[in-house]
This record gives structure tokens, C-alpha cells and sequence, in this order.
């Protein structure tokens, strides 16, 4: 089973001065982490007198009241996961979809996506989080804090689809997304490109600066002084922007004689203004994506590109939570990537 919705305007929680006091506030307010907070209220053992005292005092002061209501609906062992995302490429989220209900599904789980949109007030635990036997974000929610303080808070643990550990977390599911981009630029200097472009996802995901970050680690290594002229940040992870990006880095004088886009919407993109341009790929372009979506495998010419493990990914993030055991320490897991060399990768022209 599987229902996707975005919240409406009524969702968010109140966020005035007069709003009831949260776990992150206690927790700033005793100066230790939400966790700490969560383990005072459980009544769980291994906690200092004095960080006990801090939390409660914290919590006298503040009014906080416990979510009684989270903690009945734990109890009733719910059997409904929440894939919760903002603004992943849609070819992306539909390998997340399908890896997480496949996992789900066999386990006699329902999963429940839901569009939590990003920025102030929008990070908040959607309607009937509470009910949820567990939660799996995906980036850039992995990064929320408040989201994830307050899916503590509902009782509902989480798993992310990220590179760190964060507190509360029952685990995260990673690939290594800088060795990947890294790996994509020596093949692109071993074909012998020294002017490649690289187009960046937007800074809120943390994988665009690991991707970033991979692109000048392979030119340092090749030894190619690195341009920025030669870097376009695109607002979002979707063909639009890899549209704009595309046009903008083509259109300089002279061009990159390859392009490395952070994800296949936007190296397909790189495809489309190419042809418009009058460009033959990969003769007079090299281009390259990442994620090796089902786009890339159909688009012409079939796309070199990164197989991030995405499906996998998912699923082994729901079977974190289905398996998840009472112990302070997160289940990590970095799933292998590869490079899949297809048909727009080529030596440059003389």
C-alpha cells in the first residue's frame, strides 16, 4: 500500500512565542542533546544525577509536557513506515519508492511518502507521525534537526539516507559519494579532457558538496588547475535547472570540453542543449551524470553515469527499522557504487 500527499497549510505546528515548549528547547536550555532529554524522560538508566537534575529543572522551567498521546500509539505496534522527502529529482525518489515498498511490502508493512517542504516552518512532523512504526528520510531532510527532535519526541524512530551519524538515529544508509565523483573524473582525464565543467546540486544537500568536493579532488589529482568559471551551482536536482546550467556553461568562450552534472536529470539536460547547440556527443562534448536512474539507460546517447545504489539503499534503510534493537549505537551501512560507462564519453577533438 503507498500514499503520497504534501502537507497542507494547516499542517505545521505553531511556531509563535506561545507555541507549548519541544525536546529542543529543553534540551538548549539544559545545554545537552535531545537524546540526553529523551532518555531523562523515558526513565532510562546510565544518566548522571546532575545531567537528570539539569534536564527536569529545564523541563519545570519551560512547561514541557510529554506527548502521552505518541507514546499510547507506540505501544499499538503500528505498521506503517513514512518515507518523508522535499525535493529529490523525481527519477531519483521513484528508485527510493520502489526499494522501499518492495522491503515494506515483504515484511507486512505499509509505506506512507510524504512531502515535507524545506525551509522555516516546513520541517515539521507531519499529521499522524506519531502512528508511524518508523520513519526513513531522505536527503536534505537527513540534515534536519528539528525534524528529527521532533519524530524523537513522537517516540517514532528514523533511519537516513546520509554520510553522518546523527543523534536518535536508529541508523543510516550511505554510499561514498566522493570517492564516486572522484572516479568519474579519472575516467574524464583518462580520456583526456583537461576543460570539464561540473555542474553542482543546490547547498542544502549534503551530497552536493561531497560530489563537489570529489570533482576537485580528481582535477588536483590529474594535476588541472581547477576553474570556477567552470562550476555552475543549479538551484535544484531537475532538468530545469540543469537546462539553465547547461546553456550558461556552452555558452562560454572557450567551452568545457566535457560536463559532469551531479545527478542524470541534469546531465540529460546537458544532452538536450548540446543538440540544440548544434554539438555532437560525445565528439565535441563529454557528458556525465550521476544516480543511474532508469533515465539514463533511455535518453540518446545512453548516458555515462554513476549507479548509485538507491533501491538498495531503501530498502536496507526499512529493514534498519523492522530490525532495529535497544542499543545506544546506529546501524551504519555504505552500500558499493560503480561507474557505468555507456555512449557519451569519448576522447576529445584534436
Amino acid at each position: 500500500m503507498i500514499w503520497q500527499r504534501h502537507l497542507a497549510e494547516g499542517d505545521t505546528i505553531d511556531t509563535s512565542d506561545r507555541r507549548p515548549a519541544t525536546i529542543v528547547d529543553v534540551a538548549r536550555e539544559a545545554g545537552v542533546s535531545f537524546k540526553t532529554v529523551s532518555r531523562v524522560l523515558n526513565g532510562e538508566p546510565n544518566v548522571r544525577a546532575e545531567t537528570r537534575a539539569r534536564v527536569m529543572d529545564a523541563v519545570a522551567r519551560l512547561g514541557y509536557r510529554t506527548n502521552q498521546h505518541a507514546r499510547s500509539l507506540r505501544a499499538g505496534q503500528s505498521r506503517l513506515i513514512g518515507v518523508f522527502y522535499s525535493s529529490p529529482s523525481r527519477n531519483y525518489l521513484g528508485e527510493i519508492q520502489i526499494g522501499a515498498l518492495q522491503r515494506g511490502n515483504a515484511e507486512g508493512f505499509s509505506i506512507a511518502f510524504e512531502h515535507l517542504p524545506e525551509g522555516p516552518g516546513g520541517s515539521v512532523l507531519p499529521r499522524g507521525g506519531a502512528e508511524l512504526a518508523g520513519a526513513v528520510l531522505i536527503p536534505p531532510l537527513t540534515e534536519d534537526a528539528a525534524l528529527m527532535a521532533r519524530l524523537m519526541e513522537a517516540g517514532t524512530p528514523f533511519v537516513r539516507l546520509s554520510h553522518t551519524e546523527a543523534e536518535g538515529e536508529v541508523g543510516h544508509v550511505t554510499m561514498d559519494d566522493e570517492a564516486a565523483a572522484q572516479e568519474v573524473m579519472g575516467h574524464l582525464i583518462g580520456l583526456g579532457h583537461r576543460r570539464i565543467a561540473f555542474i553542482a546540486g543546490p547547498g542544502s544537500h549534503p551530497q552536493s558538496h561531497l560530489r563537489e568536493t570529489g570533482y576537485r579532488a580528481g582535477l588536483a589529482a590529474g594535476g588541472i588547475a581547477l576553474g570556477e568559471s567552470l562550476i555552475v551551482r543549479a538551484e535544484t536536482f531537475d532538468y530545469e535547472a540543469g537546462l539553465r546550467a547547461a546553456a550558461e556553461l556552452l555558452g562560454r568562450s572557450p567551452r568545457p570540453t566535457a560536463i559532469f552534472a551531479s545527478n542524470d536529470d541534469m546531465a540529460a539536460a546537458v544532452l538536450a542543449v548540446a543538440f540544440r547547440s548544434g554539438l555532437r556527443v560525445p565528439e565535441q562534448l563529454s557528458v556525465v551524470g550521476f544516480d543511474d536512474t532508469p533515465l539514463a539507460s533511455v535518453v540518446y546517447p545512453a548516458l555515462t553515469t554513476i549507479y548509485q545504489p538507491s533501491r538498495e539503499m531503501a530498502s536496507v534503510a526499512v529493514g534498519m527499522l523492522l530490525e532495529k534493537r535497544a542499543s545506544d549505537a546506529p546501524q551504519m551501512a555504505c552500500l558499493p557504487y560503480r561507474l557505468v560507462v555507456r555512449e557519451t564519453t569519448a576522447a576529445p577533438e584534436a
